[in-house]
């Protein structure tokens, strides 16, 4: 039995041994897996991303005979448009703020960086 303690680091390495056995490879057929995976995240689909609604076709049920539970839900989603509709525009308001904000300081500090490259490259007066 593992402590709590311990399981982390334990966790960690099994994933390390995976990673290193290419078992991590090729999961996750979606962009937003492959973007965590590693690399830059391409802000088009930051953008995408952000904006936030439901999509009242995913809504369904899976359980054997579903299709009453499906029923409800979708009645239940039908029922509460208005505070859902409220809902996603500021949650997509926020995401989209973020965002802008998340890429204004990105851009700041590339700046920064390269006015530092462009200083040290510079020869210094004697």
């Amino acid at each position: 039995m593992t402590l709590p303690e311990h399981a982390l680091a334990r966790a960690r390495q099994a994933a390390a041994e995976k990673r290193s056995r290419g078992g991590y490879a090729g999961e996750g057929a979606d962009a937003l897996d492959a973007t965590i995976l590693g690399g830059r995240v391409p802000a088009e689909l930051l953008s995408e991303w952000a904006v936030i609604e439901i999509e009242p076709d995913l809504v369904y049920s899976t359980r054997r005979a579903g299709a009453p539970i499906t029923a409800v839900k979708r009645l239940l989603l039908r029922l509460l448009r208005q505070h859902l509709v409220e809902l996603e525009a500021r949650q997509t308001r926020f995401n989209l703020g973020l965002l802008a904000a998340v890429q204004h300081l990105e851009e700041r500090v590339e700046h920064l960086e390269s006015s530092a490259a462009e200083a040290e490259a510079e020869p210094e007066p004697e």
